[in-house]
């Protein structure tokens, strides 16, 4: 199994970029998501597999209580998510 606790420079700079973008720059969650769909297929699909590696995080995270307040509803909405996208076999957890 991969050890996903070391991550590169690129990775983590691009992460913590995110987080700023996110907290105060970002002016429409949603013209933001459109955006990021607009783009060459092959780049959609990698953009798609972080986005499902971070709800499947989420999950994770919800599953072991961790989570306040703040970011409930996404733990727990991506938990119901990751539990019906397997209930139908479309997606199949990495963890």
């Amino acid at each position: 199994m991969a050890d996903y606790s070391i991550i590169s420079e690129n990775d983590k700079q691009f992460a913590d970029e995110f987080s700023r973008f996110v907290n105060g720059k970002m002016s429409s969650a949603k013209k933001t998501g459109i955006e990021l769909a607009n783009d060459h297929r092959f780049l959609v699909q990698e953009k798609f597999k972080v986005a499902m590696f971070f709800i499947e995080q989420l999950a994770t995270n919800y599953q072991k209580g961790y989570y306040d307040p703040r970011d409930e509803w996404a733990c727990k909405l991506a938990d119901e998510t990751i539990k019906h996208l397997s209930e139908k076999e479309l997606y199949y957890p990495t963890t």
